[in-house]
């Protein structure tokens, strides 16, 4: 059986907390309130944001407690490449980051920008400080080599065996679990905000099948992650269909609805980190698309080549394909198809790489060294001939013969001529994601058997939600802080529609340690 989003939200989450819908309204405090918990700070949502900022308000001395509403801390962060960015230079990253906002004319607070790439600058001391004999690579480089500042981009992880965002988490859980011992609970969702003369004091949770009330002596942090698995949000804020999750189940907007009913100011909700990916049987999650081999092409329901496919940086490919046909009435890219031959399919896994997500890190999904069992479950799509293959996959036959006739003239003859993609890539160039890049990138279809594979957006994370400020307060729509509330993380990220891999962990370092610290420096109210 395939799971879609929606079967996997009746179902599979459901079952793992059974939980009324979170954030429905906000709880007015009265002295009839009982509270069964009290802490100082009490943060929701235990990912990377969550964790960066409860170490922080331990360590300024509150008392922090931490609710996550599935059986295991993580989120995105845990399921991500572990990475996250720290620039040689802060001035050249300001540069760069600020022209990301340019062209994409996504909206951009300034003071943010200019906050984050000045305590980005420490970060590596602070994560190497969190756990004793700790080493961290440079794995990568900047996503988008034109923008001004580029060249001082650097993508930094821990280096060890496992993936990269279990190696990140593992960080963090030592910090908050082993040394601080921080009380963390599980299979507890926060529900409601508890609030006075609207001031935040307190959230409604669920634990053990019952409501719990929770007072929150100084602040509240919502560090919920984004809204991938929420198919009401997906549909009013996501242009396209099918679309599919790669990071963690647990990120259904529930941060997001809570901030709204304090009267949050929303931005950044059509912006996201979306790379193109495959549905696979019985798997709760998508897995995300990372061809290393040349001869391969994408084409639409046309059968016609629709975009350079390795030009693309992976984070943005939702754009490429969720353009609507409004006189046909389709999305003719949604899905779209990868289109290889014999030669690119024994190559290696069409997810190769350091390609990570939900399915490879929690549901433990082992894709086939050379493609065999995602033919023998129907994923990949086997036929002799490029005609047959068309049949197969409802595309204009002589259409598919004749995109593949050109692809493998111009590459022939040394030039995509119609969309530019590169024959190699520079050996001493810098890479967006070392070890991903392979340097030969284009090369003719060869002889058949062909294959091909339905490619659906595959949403990494949401970047939309509540505005913050440089202390983490969210913001009202009059951009004055709603008292004794915080967020950070995904959920009302700082960055738009153009994203520099690694900076949504690296902004959960940095916000969650500000809100953290600003969050604890809070007097208690009475």
């Amino acid at each position: 059986m395939t799971f879609n989003r929606r079967s996997f939200l009746k179902a599979g989450l459901a079952a793992a907390v059974t939980a009324p819908v979170a954030g429905v309204h906000a709880v007015e405090y009265s002295s009839k309130i009982k509270f069964d918990k009290t802490a100082d700070v009490v943060i929701l949502g235990y990912g990377g944001a969550g964790a960066c900022a409860a170490i922080e308000a331990h360590d300024a001395g509150a008392k922090v407690l931490i609710l996550e509403k599935l059986p295991q801390g993580g989120g995105n962060t845990a399921v991500s490449s572990g990475g996250f960015m720290v620039p040689k230079n802060a001035d050249e990253a300001y540069k760069y980051l600020s022209a990301t906002f340019e062209f994409a004319d996504s909206e951009k607070d300034d003071e943010l920008v200019k906050t984050f790439c000045k305590e980005i600058m420490g970060v590596k001391d602070f994560i190497i400080g969190l756990k004793p004999d700790t080493k961290l690579m440079v794995y990568g480089h900047a996503g988008f080599k034109s923008l001004p500042g580029s060249d001082t981009i650097d993508k930094y992880r821990i280096r060890g065996k496992k993936r990269g965002g279990d190696m990140l988490f593992d960080q963090y859980r030592y910090a908050v679990e082993e040394v601080r011992k921080i009380e963390v609970m599980y299979k507890t969702p926060a529900l409601e905000i508890i609030r006075r003369n609207g001031e935040v004091v307190g959230v409604v949770a669920q634990s053990n099948g019952k409501k719990i009330n929770i007072r929150a002596n100084r602040a509240v942090i919502l560090t919920t992650g984004g809204y991938e698995y929420d198919e009401q949000s997906l549909r009013t804020y996501a242009l396209g269909k099918d679309i599919q999750g790669l990071g963690s189940p647990g990120n259904t907007g529930d941060g997001l609805r809570m901030a709204q009913t304090m009267g949050a100011r929303l931005w950044h909700m059509t912006s996201y980190s979306c790379p193109v990916g495959m549905k696979v049987p019985g798997l709760k999650s998508a897995v995300q698309l990372n061809i290393l081999a040349p001869s391969h092409i994408w084409v639409d329901q046309d059968g016609k080549r629709f975009v350079n496919e390795k030009g693309l940086d992976n984070h943005t490919c939702l754009y490429a394909v969720n353009q609507m046909d409004p006189i046909r009435h389709r999305y003719p890219r949604i899905p779209c198809y990868l289109i290889m031959d014999e030669k690119a399919r024994k190559a290696g896994p069409i997810c190769g790489g350091a390609t990570s997500g939900y399915a490879l890190n929690r549901e433990n999904y082992k894709w086939s060294k050379d493609n065999s069992a995602e033919i023998e479950s129907g994923v990949l799509i086997k036929a002799d001939s490029l005609k047959e293959l068309a049949k197969k996959i409802n595309v204009p036959g002589e259409t598919l013969e004749a995109t593949v006739a050109r692809w493998n003239k111009d590459i022939n003859n040394g030039k995509d001529t119609e969309f530019g993609r590169i024959l190699k890539r520079d050996p001493k160039g810098k890479t967006a994601f070392a070890g991903r890049e392979a340097p030969i990138v284009s090369e003719p279809l060869g002889a058949g058997p062909y294959y091909a594979v339905a490619l659906y957006p595959t949403m990494l994370n949401t970047q939309g939600g509540p505005k913050k400020n440089v202390r983490g307060q969210v913001m009202d729509p009059q951009d004055k802080p709603i008292a004794r509330l915080y967020a950070a993380g995904e959920l009302g990220s700082m960055w738009g529609s153009i994203y520099q891999g690694a900076t949504n962990n690296a902004e959960c370092i940095v916000f969650g340690r500000i809100a953290g610290r600003a969050a604890a420096a809070e007097k208690p109210w009475a």
